[in-house]
């Protein structure tokens, strides 16, 4: 049997996925289009991600679920499949993944705000994530991957979600602004008071992912890092985006990504991995380059 996700990362750096997004707009899914439908209308391009990203050698891969709440997925009217979507990409994930390897549930923002500053109740939120996580839960997944949360109080929603169906590992990335007082979630919520509250609850890896490229990351990653004794996951995007022809075009090469994120694992974190704009190349450069680091836990001090 493979270790348990949780004891694993605290024994060796684990190596994550990339941008799911970014593989599926080269495939053709539009701007603004939803894609967690592609989990049952081009199932084979999603798996063939999935693949990529495990060839490339990723230890963890996860769902194309990012927007899979039924609350998210009522602005293209499914919010009736939301179970499906979810089960579905799990249950495809799950029969590609390699024996050693795992696979997570990913769970994204909803992208709406919760009363006073929204429509919605906490309550709608928790349910929202629930029926999220039960689909993914159901269809096999080793773990749940909650990602890109710019909300404490909607991070813990998902938490709590996620707790409350199953007693899986679960991580949770913050997404976080920087100004020049420092990293705050674009509620105002600071780093440190994000993991404690992320802990209290139940977290097992915790971190931050997207908004920055890795040259910010290599800051915050050190202020997550000296913020937390949990094992911390990181990642960046692939640089700073440009806007050309109407898209958004990331231009960092991947020798430049690579060595930021060695910089990175430096720090001591244990879970890495790219977002918007990787690909499986820069998985596969990942991989060779921290090849030492992902076989036996990194040597630096950390908060114990």
């Amino acid at each position: 049997m493979k270790p348990d996700i949780r004891d694993l990362v605290r024994r060796r750096l684990v190596l994550y996925d990339g941008g799911m997004g970014t593989m599926l707009f080269a495939a053709g899914l539009v701007d603004g289009e939803s894609p967690e439908p592609w989990n049952w209308e081009k199932p084979e391009v999603v798996n063939a991600v999935y693949r990529a990203y495990y060839e490339a050698g990723s230890d963890v891969v996860q769902t194309n679920t990012f927007g899979g709440t039924p609350i998210k997925l009522a602005e293209v009217d499914l919010q009736e499949r939301a179970y499906e979507a979810n089960y579905l990409a799990a249950k495809a994930l799950k029969a590609i993944c390699p024996e050693g390897r795992y696979a997570a549930g990913d769970v994204g923002p909803i992208g709406k705000f919760m009363q006073p500053m929204g429509e919605y109740t906490r309550e709608e939120f928790d349910a929202a994530f629930e029926a999220q996580v039960r689909g993914l839960v159901d269809g096999g997944v080793d773990m749940i991957s909650i990602e890109t949360m710019y909300s404490l109080e909607e991070a813990l929603c998902a938490l709590r979600a996620a707790r409350k169906v199953s007693d899986l590992p679960v991580a949770v990335g913050m997404t976080f602004d920087r100004n020049p007082r420092g990293f705050f979630t674009l509620m105002g919520e600071k780093v440190p008071d994000c993991l404690k509250a992320l802990e209290d609850h139940g977290a097992d890896i915790v971190g931050s992912n997207c908004t920055h490229g890795s040259p910010v990351f290599i800051e915050l990653a050190r202020v997550i890092r000296d913020s937390t004794a949990l094992p911390v996951i990181v990642q960046p995007n692939r640089g700073k985006p440009a806007l050309e022809n109407q898209m958004m075009v990331y231009k960092q090469t991947a020798d430049e990504f690579v060595a930021d994120v060695e910089a990175i694992a430096a720090l001591g974190v244990n879970v890495i991995g790219g977002c918007c704009g990787t690909t499986p190349e820069f998985i596969a450069r990942l991989r060779h380059a921290l090849h030492d680091r992902l076989q036996s836990a990194p040597r630096e001090e950390r908060r114990t």
